[in-house]
């Protein structure tokens, strides 16, 4: 994210006691008919944690997740004021470098344990991590933008919103290996989220991301994010409850890190294989990154009053909008 290496001075925090929105999940409940194959959920719900409920139910396609973050990027301020697409520095020569180990640790797997999809995060970081893996794997390579960067709160009000990650439609000019088969499931608030919050997203998107890979036949699935995303969903896989369950369980996120999870055939819940992996990297953890390096309550200011947001979703309903 740009909070994750921004300086503090770029952030704000609000006055006060920190007031955070509880997040409405109303809005994320996904439905789906089972696969005439057997193999599909139960008629009533397609995700494993389905909001206002959160009991899963089974059997289930995707059983194995890898979690990826992109590799080590350029700081924000350093990118140019002139890019295109906002707040989405490029990979440093490291990161370049980082990204060729990533690739051979999955190629080095076994063949029943290769993921068979890459789901990555619009933002160029994220997307050149991915690309040297989705290439030596012949793997389709799809975008999420529920996947992409955490942005807190804006403040103050007045500075405008946070920009909408990209869609593919809007990624392939840059990046034609990018599968424009995955449509939007999930974006992120531009008015901006709280740690809670983003959380609440993480869960979100991965009930959607579930239901599709039903839909695909997807058993193994890589995702390649950001270190609060992952973060936030690898907390969120490993519980039933809220936030408030998992706010201590310590994700491990440096850059090009994999962490593994795998389902359980039983109940269907997520147990966490390893985490934050780094073993393969030749200078092993870098730029390693939690909530604690930001305030409970901590804030960005926006694009600012009069920026236009060119990539914004055409169906608001797809906002994942935690109720204020």
């Amino acid at each position: 994210m740009s909070m994750l290496s921004a300086p503090l001075s770029r952030r704000g925090v609000l006055p006060g006691p920190a007031i955070l929105p509880s997040v409405d999940c109303a809005n994320v409940r996904v439905t789906h008919t089972p696969r005439s194959s057997g193999r599909g959920r139960c008629a009533a719900n397609s995700a494993s944690m389905v909001c206002g409920e959160r009991r899963p139910c089974g059997p289930w396609m995707l059983t194995t997740l890898y979690v990826a973050r992109h590799a080590h990027r350029m700081h924000r301020s350093l990118a140019g004021a002139e890019s295109a697409i906002p707040r989405d520095p490029p990979l440093t020569a490291r990161g370049e470098e980082q990204i060729h180990d990533l690739a051979a640790f999955f190629e080095g797997l076994p063949p029943d344990e290769k993921p068979q999809l890459i789901l990555s995060s619009p933002y160029t970081r994220c997307i050149r991590t991915a690309l040297p893996t989705a290439e030596r794997l012949a793997l389709e390579l799809c975008i999420e933008p529920g996947l992409a960067e955490w942005f807190g709160p804006v403040w103050p009000p007045e500075s405008g919103l946070h920009p909408s990650p990209r869609a593919a439609e809007h990624v392939v000019a840059h990046f034609p290996q990018v599968s424009t088969r995955w449509t939007p499931l999930l974006y992120p608030d531009p008015r901006g989220e709280s740690i809670p919050g983003v959380h609440a997203r993480a869960r979100a998107v991965m009930e959607r991301i579930d239901a599709r890979c039903q839909e695909w036949g997807i058993e193994r699935l890589l995702i390649v994010s950001h270190a609060a995303t992952i973060i936030a969903l690898g907390r969120m896989l490993q519980t039933q409850g809220t936030y408030d369950d998992v706010r201590d369980r310590h994700i491990r996120a440096g850059t090009a890190s994999v962490s593994k999870y795998v389902r359980s055939s039983q109940n269907g819940l997520w147990h966490q294989v390893y985490n934050g992996r780094t073993s393969f990297l030749p200078h092993g953890e870098e730029r390693a990154w939690d909530f604690g390096f930001v305030p409970d309550n901590t804030t960005e200011p926006g694009m600012g009053p009069h920026w236009r947001d060119a990539y914004a979703p055409r169906h608001a309903h797809l906002i994942h909008r935690p109720k204020l």
